[in-house]
């Protein structure tokens, strides 16, 4: 048996409520049923998706990331704006948008990816790019509702929704439900560092 996992930062309750403030707008401006929405609760920002791996793998996994991350500092980052992956002609992962302009969240990141490469994890091809996945367009959409979704994306306004302190990454497993995924922390890797 494996388990589905990814390391993550997790987010606090009141960024989670301001989410659901704009999934809600979202969810009535939208065509109906074109986007699979991700519920506020489990909307985090992933640093890693790991894939399926052996249960005996999880303790190497935090020891490799408690090596590599705990001397880090905490640090903050912005949650603001709106937008899409790929791009505005085929939008496919709609996401709020992250700042960070220190370069704290990208160096954590290359950190996570130098400690888990040694354990069968390569670094991804694409360069990292911090992002909050708020719903997937569902496969099978017409034309017609993906240009609705494009325009949504392109006239909605998405100010500052607050900031997160980022204190600690954890690794999470994912089991996925007919009702929608379910997360569940395995271990949590503290930034107890000074600079």
């Amino acid at each position: 048996m494996t388990i589905r996992s990814f390391v993550a930062i997790a987010l606090g309750e009141e960024l989670h409520r301001e989410l659901d403030r704009l999934l809600r707008r979202l969810q009535v401006d939208a065509p109906p049923g074109a986007v699979k929405w991700v519920p506020a609760a489990n909307i985090h920002l992933t640093l890693k998706f790991l894939g399926d791996i052996p249960p005996a793998q999880v303790e190497p996994i935090l020891t490799a990331l408690r090596k590599e991350v705990t001397d880090l500092a905490p640090f903050s980052f912005v949650v603001e704006g709106f937008g899409c992956f790929p791009g505005l002609r085929r939008p496919r992962v709609l996401w709020a948008g992250v700042r960070e302009p220190t370069g704290q969240l990208q160096a954590l990141q290359a950190r996570v990816e130098r400690a888990l490469n040694p354990l069968g994890f390569p670094p991804e091809d694409r360069a990292f790019s911090p992002h909050l996945t708020l719903g997937r367009v569902r496969d099978g959409v017409r034309p017609a509702e993906l240009r609705e979704i494009s325009q949504l994306i392109e006239r909605t306004q998405v100010g500052q929704l607050g900031e997160q302190k980022v204190m600690s990454v954890i690794l999470f497993r994912s089991d996925l439900r007919p009702a929608g995924p379910l997360y569940t922390p395995l271990g949590e890797v503290p930034l107890s560092g000074r600079r």
